[in-house]
């Protein structure tokens, strides 16, 4: 299955209509909704990142609806964390400094199950070795 990690930063920014970057990240989200792009993996702590800002932001209605949409969805994977994931976030937090916590966790599911790109805005990942940041809404495997 060819899949590609969704950031925050583009599922904050497809429910927040003030965002900078809304319309790519409106394309983006409902780009892998209705199949037109590669199967989206939201995190555990991508999803939390982003219910957390939208529930503050918007309410907890639109952060529910948001969630519905990822867990109905045919094209999103939402999988759970283990301990091995966590350990090697650790270590990649550690490895580069410009991350935050979340991010370095979303490196080492990327690495573990070899997840080359991610759908982010977040120019941080550009400095990881071995991920591709896809900042538009388009397939990277075509």
């Amino acid at each position: 299955m060819v899949r590609v990690l969704v950031d925050a930063s583009v599922t904050i920014a497809f429910a927040d209509t003030d965002d900078e970057h809304h319309d790519r990240g409106r394309k983006i989200v409902s780009g892998i909704d209705h199949g037109d792009l590669p199967t989206g993996v939201v995190t555990h702590e991508a999803l939390v990142e982003t219910l957390n800002y939208i529930n503050e932001r918007s309410g907890h209605a639109k952060a529910a609806q948001l969630l519905d949409l990822f867990e109905e969805s045919a094209h999103y994977r939402l999988p759970s964390g283990s301990k091995t994931s966590v350990g090697r976030g650790r270590a990649v937090f550690r490895q580069y400094p410009e991350l935050s916590l979340g991010d370095a966790m979303q490196v080492a599911f990327m690495r573990g199950e070899e997840v080359d790109y991610i759908y982010s805005f977040d120019s941080d990942f550009d400095r990881v070795e071995g991920v591709t940041r896809v900042n538009a809404p388009t397939d990277p495997f075509v």
